[in-house]
């Protein structure tokens, strides 16, 4: 939720906008970035004999976040009536990740703890650092439950980089909705315009939105959230980096950092782009041909294809997002599983839920009636009833499997969703006319102060 204070416009409130933030940051990481010692369990427990442990009869408890539970419930009575384990498996829900954090928190000098927990990159990092989450390579490469190699070539290589932390090491989370950020365009305006593709680069994106667009008509060539993701996709389209390769550090104050404040900046001036609050709106106007181009995510195309349906003859696409090389580019976020410490059999049973959510034939189902990114390729048959019934959901499929396809996801470190909100700031002041250089100095000093922590 923006406040007041996170949208201010006023150069000379930079500073304190940035350190009301920082305050905000304390709030969203608990005691973890004080003096207090977190409740931190001591040691993990074992995995056990692996391959001989019986995960017959445990049930299951997991904690997921409200927006999720209608998907979510429905795949886990399928789950209860088909699994060969007779693992019975109850759903507790929460607010949000921030919520269910600080749930476990207080859950954990109790021994209380739920099998599955359902959370987003930031809280993942925190959540592991707490000792609150068991690392899934031995599942993973398990002889007995993991996932065969022939298994493992079928999902995207992105999935298995998901996840994995650089502090504490390893794979903590493993992947539940995934949503890939794609280029969604008029076709046929378009082509109108004389281009037979969307632009690769960002100067034929400038181009093309400044040609389409009409402010005293309310028509426009592009328009956008300002956000954090907004933010993050033109950063890496024009060459640069949120963090560094250890993600020790932010990097996005960057010459490419400003070169992308600058860019969103000069768009607006020119009268080539608007800024709207909300996404409903936003897909409303493309559906109503007021906009040429918006950057979304793939689980919006669905609600897309229903505004579009609305006009009669809109021709519509999804490509991937610009970049100043010219090559694809996208932008994967999502919410993870972990599974905390508790007993070996507990454990086995709630990797088996996360298992079984993977494999083909669910994931084949969560594609089609969940609008997330499935994570692995669809075999031939759903894929053409899915090209058949939504062709541009069939296309971004298509992209995420483009050899020379660049992919970023989110930074999984502590004090991540403190720093997506200062990255929103910084956006919204940018695009009300605001100096870019300050705030993105003042931004990226905020974002290294969330990763600070002392135990």
């Amino acid at each position: 939720m923006e406040s007041a204070v996170l949208v201010s416009r006023r150069v000379g409130s930079i500073p304190r906008a940035i350190g009301c933030l920082f305050l905000l940051v304390l709030g969203l990481l608990g005691t973890s970035c004080t003096g207090t010692s977190s409740p931190s369990l001591s040691a993990v427990p074992p995995y056990g004999d692996l391959e001989r442990l019986d995960p017959q009869g445990v049930i299951v408890t997991i904690w997921y976040p409200e927006s999720h539970e209608a998907v979510l419930l429905t795949m886990l009575d399928r789950f209860n009536q088909t699994n060969p384990w007779r693992i019975a498996v109850r759903g507790e829900r929460g607010e949000d990740s921030a919520h269910l954090y600080q749930r476990l928190r207080i859950s954990a000098p109790t021994g209380k703890l739920p099998d599955l927990v359902i959370a987003s990159p930031g809280y993942l990092a925190a959540i592991a650092a707490d000792g609150l989450a068991v690392e899934y390579s031995p599942y993973v490469q398990s002889t007995r439950w993991g996932f065969p190699a022939e298994a493992r070539e079928g999902f995207f290589p992105f999935v298995w980089e998901m996840g994995t932390l650089s502090q504490p090491k390893g794979q903590y989370g493993f992947p539940f909705a995934l949503s890939a950020g794609l280029l969604f365009y008029n076709r046929g305006w378009l082509h109108r315009l004389g281009s037979d593709h969307p632009p690769h680069t960002w100067e034929e994106f400038q181009r093309i939105a400044c040609a389409a667009s009409d402010p005293a008509s309310g028509i426009y060539g592009y328009e956008f959230l300002a956000d954090d993701r907004t933010f993050v996709r033109l950063l890496v389209g024009w060459g640069g980096r949120l963090m560094n390769s250890e993600e020790t550090e932010y990097a996005f104050g960057s010459p490419e950092g400003l070169e992308a404040l600058t860019f969103l900046h000069a768009l607006i001036a020119e009268g080539c782009a608007v800024r709207e609050p909300r996404w409903e709106q936003a897909e409303a106007d493309f559906g109503a041909g007021r906009v040429l181009m918006v950057t979304s995510q793939t689980f919006h195309i669905s609600h897309y294809r229903q505004v579009a349906a609305g006009r009669s003859g809109l021709d519509w696409d999804v490509a991937p997002l610009p970049t100043t090389s010219g090559l694809p580019l996208s932008d994967i976020s999502g919410l993870f599983w972990l599974i905390p410490p508790t007993t070996p059999q507990r454990q086995l049973a709630a990797w088996l839920v996360v298992r079984w959510m993977n494999d083909s034939p669910q994931q084949e189902w969560w594609a089609i009636h969940s609008g997330y990114l499935p994570h692995r390729r669809l075999s031939p048959e759903p894929l053409a009833a899915l090209a058949e019934d939504i062709p541009q959901w069939a296309h971004a499929l298509a992209l995420m499997d483009l050899p020379d396809l660049q992919v970023v996801t989110e930074p999984e470190v502590i004090g991540y969703e403190a720093c997506r909100q200062a990255m929103q700031a910084m956006v919204s002041a940018v695009v009300a006319g605001e100096d870019p250089a300050p705030w993105l100095a003042q931004t990226v000093d905020f974002c290294n102060h969330t990763l600070s922590r002392r135990q």
